[in-house]
C-alpha cells in the first residue's frame, strides 16, 4: 500500500474531522515537538528489558503519511496499549512529548545517531479502516504460517522417533504487528532499522530502551517448582508463594512480595502500610538529628524503573548501621509508606525486624532480580551523562 486512503479515516466520537499532515521532517529539522500533533500508529511493540520480564518498555512506530519515527511511551500511557485503545491503524494526538537523540551502533558496529520520541501524553482521535484491514490480513497470514511450521516440526519429530520439540517463547511480545517489512506499512518512506525486535540485549537495545525515565513495572513471575513426588508437591508450592510481611519471613530463599516505588502513594493505606522494596540507593546522608526516637536519623533516596522519582527514605532504626553504598541495589524489608513528599518510606525504631532488615546487593537471593535493576541503573547513569554533556556543549 503506497499511500494512505483518506476516505478510510474515521474520527472518534466528539472529535472534529482531521487530516494527517506530514510533520516528521520538520520535527527532526527544528527539534521542536508541536503539542497536538497527529500521527498514525503503524506498529506496536512491548519489549522485555530483563530475562524475568519484570520490566518492559512500549515502543510505537508513528507515521505522518511520508515518514515514520519510533516513540517510547511513558509508563502512565502503557494502559492504552494493553487495552488496545492504541493499536495499529489508530490515529493519536500527542500533547506532551520530547525529541531525543542518542548515539548507537548498527549491526556492523558503526556509530549512528538515532532519533526518537518520548511520549508522556496521547489520546486516540480516530482510526484508518484500510490500515486495520491490511494488518488483520497480515496477522492471519502470519498465524497460518506459524501453524504450518508447527505441523512440519511435529511431523519431522515423529518421523525421527524423537520427542516433539518445544517452541521457545519470544522475549519480545509483539502487539498487533507480526511483520516488519517496509512494504507492509502504509508509510512509503523508510522505516527505522532499529525497530526490529531482537531477543538479545544488543548495545542498541540497552542504550535506547533501558535508559528512559519511565517504565511500566510488572509483578515478579513465580518460579516453577522442580518436579517432586506427589506427596511433597503441596508443600513445595506453598513455599514459593511470596510472603507479604517481613516478620513472617524466616527463609531468605522464600520470595517476598515486592512493591514498586510508583505504587507507594496508592497502597491500601496511604500511611504505615508495611511493604518490601528492591531499589537502587541514589543518595545517602550522614547521621542527622531527629524529633523522633532515638532522636537521630539517616535519609536516603531510592530509585527503580517504575518511576522517574527518587523516593525519600528516612531510617530511624539504628541509622548508624544503615550504610549501603550509593549505586548499590538494596532489598528493604518491612518499611512503611508515608504521605510526605507525595509518597515516601520510613523505617521506625520500634519496628519488629528480622536479623537484618536491609540487604545490600542480595545476589544470593535467586528471586531478586539484582542483575536486572543494576543493569538498568548503569544504563540510566550512562544516558544521563550523555544528556549532561550535550547540554554543556557550546
Amino acid at each position: 500500500m503506497a499511500t494512505l486512503d483518506p476516505t478510510a479515516i474515521v474520527a472518534a466520537p466528539s472529535v472534529p474531522p482531521f487530516t494527517l499532515v506530514p510533520i516528521i521532517k520538520d520535527l527532526v529539522r527544528t527539534r521542536y515537538p508541536v503539542p497536538g500533533s497527529i500521527f498514525l500508529v503503524e506498529d506496536v511493540q512491548i519489549v522485555s528489558l530483563t530475562a524475568t520480564g519484570r520490566w518492559q518498555v512500549v515502543r510505537l512506530l508513528l507515521g505522518d503519511g511520508e515518514f515514520c519515527i519510533q516513540a517510547i511511551l511513558g509508563d502512565t500511557m502503557h494502559r492504552f496499549v494493553h487495552t488496545c485503545e492504541v493499536a495499529v491503524g489508530t490515529y493519536v494526538r500527542v500533547d506532551d512529548f520530547q525529541l531525543r537523540t542518542n548515539d548507537s551502533l548498527d549491526e556492523h558496529g558503526s556509530s549512528i545517531k538515532m532519533i526518537f520520541l518520548v511520549v508522556h501524553d496521547l489520546s486516540t482521535v480516530g482510526w484508518n479502516s484500510s490500515v486495520q484491514e491490511l494488518h488483520e490480513h497480515q496477522r492471519q497470514q502470519h498465524e497460518q504460517q506459524q501453524q504450518k511450521e508447527e505441523i512440519q516440526q511435529y511431523q519431522a519429530a515423529l518421523s525421527k522417533n524423537s520427542t516433539v520439540p518445544e517452541i521457545d517463547q519470544k522475549p519480545v511480545r509483539e502487539l498487533e504487528s507480526p511483520f516488519r517489512s517496509g512494504s507492509n506499512t502504509p508509510t512509503k518512506a523508510h522505516q527505522p532499522r532499529n525497530i526490529k525486535p531482537s531477543g538479545k540485549r544488543t548495545p542498541q537495545n540497552s542504550r535506547t530502551a533501558d535508559a528512559f525515565e519511565e517504565f511500566e513495572v510488572l509483578a515478579f513471575p513465580l518460579r516453577k517448582s522442580p518436579s517432586k513426588p506427589p506427596a511433597t508437591k503441596a508443600s513445595d508450592k506453598q513455599s514459593t508463594v511470596p510472603i507479604a510481611l517481613a516478620r513472617d519471613w524466616h527463609d531468605i530463599q522464600t520470595p517476598l512480595k515486592l512493591t514498586t516505588l510508583r505504587s507507594i502513594p496508592t497502597l491500601p493505606y496511604r500511611q504505615n502500610w508495611s511493604c518490601n522494596i528492591l531499589a537502587i540507593i541514589t543518595f545517602l546522608s550522614p547521621i542527622e538529628a531527629s524529633h523522633l526516637p532515638p532522636y537521630k536519623q539517616r535519609t536516603a533516596r531510592v530509585a527503580d524503573p517504575s518511576t522517574a522519582k527518587h523516593v525519600h527514605l528516612t531510617v530511624f532504626l539504628n541509622p548508624e548501621e544503615f550504610n549501603p553504598t550509593v549505586g548499590s541495589a538494596v532489598l528493604l524489608t518491612g518499611v512503611k509508606n508515608h504521605r510526605y513528599d507525595g509518597g515516601s518510606l520510613k523505617k521506625y525504631a520500634g519496628d519488629t525486624i528480622p536479623e537484618k532488615w536491609w540487604i545490600e546487593d542480595p545476589w544470593e537471593l535467586k528471586w531478586c532480580d539484582v542483575r536486572g535493576i543494576k543493569a538498568w541503573w548503569a544504563d540510566m547513569e550512562a544516558y544521563l551523562a550523555t544528556q549532561t554533556s550535550e547540554e554543556i556543549e557550546p
